[in-house]
């Protein structure tokens, strides 16, 4: 049975594309990641959904479920109306300080409950194929390290490009050269420009951030009891036991599919798709699950 019908494409990347699509039973939107079967289908992807599937937080955007289509394993998940944070800085320019502190206290409390459930946003080093402008130098150097404290510098790399509308640690008169970048990032050489006006107590959190050894760097749980975090923090992140209140929760929500379930759909996506074209599965403008 056709129940999600597409409205317009949302993104693509490496790892396919997203559409955002309105659920017939319910008139639900949702955005549905496509990736090509095959291939593409490996571990990773496996574990990034598994992890995707067990995280419940406001600030998390939240996983439905996984189907097949004949070239595709689709990835449901909730639909963000608000649009790409990089997307609203881009149209800004960049923000406040206030503002910059207020997305960033969001995006901390979506972090550490990840690292609550034992989920890393960084598990495997990545390619620098694309922008390492995020990468965390013990991910660029290629030696084993803690995720979770490399998550920390991604952060950082957020908050600055907040705060000045740039990233942190390309050349400003070569901005595309990654070798360049990558250097940079190695060395730790980042500057705050003259025409950004932050204060004080920010300056002081980027310098604990962006700090090369990370056994030296500031840790979530340190940046949460951050003087400049704590400004204006929203009462609901000001709680005690906020992380364990929301793992409960986590746990009394059934989720749409079992484990079991996910897994089986998942290893079949493991097999080539059908067709050579993958856009030939959209002409439709209607997909099955």
């Amino acid at each position: 049975m056709e129940r999600y019908e597409i409205q317009k494409d949302i993104g693509s990347g490496n790892f396919g594309v997203a559409k955002l699509v309105k659920d017939k039973w319910s008139g639900e939107l949702f955005a549905v990641k496509y990736i090509e079967r095959g291939k593409k289908i490996d571990e990773h992807v496996q574990r990034e959904i598994m992890n995707h599937r067990s995280l419940r937080h406001p600030n998390i955007i939240r996983f439905k479920e996984v189907f097949l289509t004949p070239a595709h394993l689709a990835i449901v998940m909730e639909y963000a109306s608000g649009g790409e944070l990089f997307e609203r800085i881009c149209s800004a320019g960049r923000f406040s300080e206030d503002e910059a502190r207020f997305f960033f206290q969001q995006l901390i409390s979506g972090v550490s409950y990840c690292h609550s459930m034992s989920a890393a946003l960084h598990s495997q080093p990545k390619s620098t194929v694309g922008t390492p402008a995020y990468i965390a130098p013990e991910v660029l150097s290629r030696k084993e390290y803690d995720g979770k404290i490399a998550d920390v510098w991604s952060c950082g790399v957020t908050l600055y490009v907040m705060l000045v509308g740039a990233y942190p640690f390309e050349d400003p008169d070569d901005p595309r050269n990654f070798k360049k970048t990558i250097t940079r990032i190695l060395s730790v050489q980042y500057s705050i420009p003259y025409y950004v006006r932050v204060s004080k107590e920010c300056n002081h959190l980027l310098s604990r951030i962006f700090v090369a050894d990370p056994e030296k760097r500031i840790t979530i749980e340190e940046i949460k009891k951050h003087p400049w975090f704590l400004k204006n923090l929203p009462k609901e992140f000001m709680k005690k036991g906020e992380e364990a209140s929301l793992v409960q929760m986590n746990s009394e929500e059934k989720p749409l599919q079992s484990i079991e379930e996910a897994l089986a759909i998942i290893q079949e996506a493991r097999k080539p798709g059908e067709g050579s074209k993958a856009s030939d599965y959209f002409v439709n403008s209607s997909i099955i699950s």
